[in-house]
């Protein structure tokens, strides 16, 4: 039997149930992070989180820092900009509850390497011995990647509950090949019909080359009786 790593454990008793959000936001960053190389400008931002049905509340100038808040049901979204260190930072966490229950996209350059991280984090500081979540980071140095994450774009027509998760051929075949568990609970993945999904949390992940074929099946169940 598979025990659970202290990273796994510590998800599973915060339970973040948020990571669906940031694992769309990442995605559509590290998108925009290879076409222009450079952090997403405000506007964005608020275009990616209006996509997710967030609504703009409100936004905060200072001297060096950049901060929009954003709403969607009782989940609230801040994101702050550090204009001269370049980096963002996008917090998804309850409006009522505990702000560790929360998670973090950390977007940054480092200057020295010449790369741009996004990574998806623990609002809060990880208890001793847990170094982190398990979910890799993206890396690019220039233009290429040197760290592919897990994460795919969402297929936008189901923004609502965010569950079908589009990903590159070969980084789909490493998951299945490699991992065959769920990037955002790590609970066991079956397979069927070329597709891996995670019973525990719902989401579906696919290849591009068979994202028509998730379609048309979601498709037939909706009107089927």
């Amino acid at each position: 039997m598979m025990k659970l790593v202290p990273s796994v454990a510590y998800l599973k008793v915060q339970r973040q149930v948020y990571v669906g959000y940031s694992m769309a936001l990442a995605g559509w960053i590290g998108e925009y992070l290879m076409d222009h190389f450079s952090i997403p400008k405000p506007k964005f931002i608020r275009r990616a989180l209006g996509k997710l049905n967030f609504s703009f509340s409100s936004e905060e100038h200072e001297e060096s820092t950049f901060t929009m808040f954003h709403i969607r049901g009782n989940v609230g979204v801040t994101s702050s900009w550090d204009i001269e260190g370049e980096k963002l930072f996008i917090q998804i966490f309850p409006l009522r509850g505990k702000i560790s229950r929360g998670i973090t996209v950390r977007v940054e350059h480092i200057e020295f390497y010449d790369q741009h991280v996004v990574s998806i984090e623990p609002a809060q500081k990880l208890p001793s011995g847990i170094r982190s979540l398990g979910i890799n980071p993206l890396i690019l140095e220039g233009y290429s990647p040197i760290s592919l994450p897990y994460w795919g774009m969402v297929y936008e027509e189901w923004e609502e509950d965010l569950k079908t998760l589009v990903m590159l051929n070969d980084i789909f075949e490493k998951l299945k090949r490699e991992e065959y568990r769920c990037p955002i609970c790590f609970s066991p993945l079956r397979e069927e019909s070329g597709i891996l999904i995670c019973d525990n949390c719902g989401f579906i992940f696919t290849p591009e080359d068979r994202l028509e074929f998730v379609i048309e099946e979601l498709t037939s169940e909706e009107f089927s009786f």
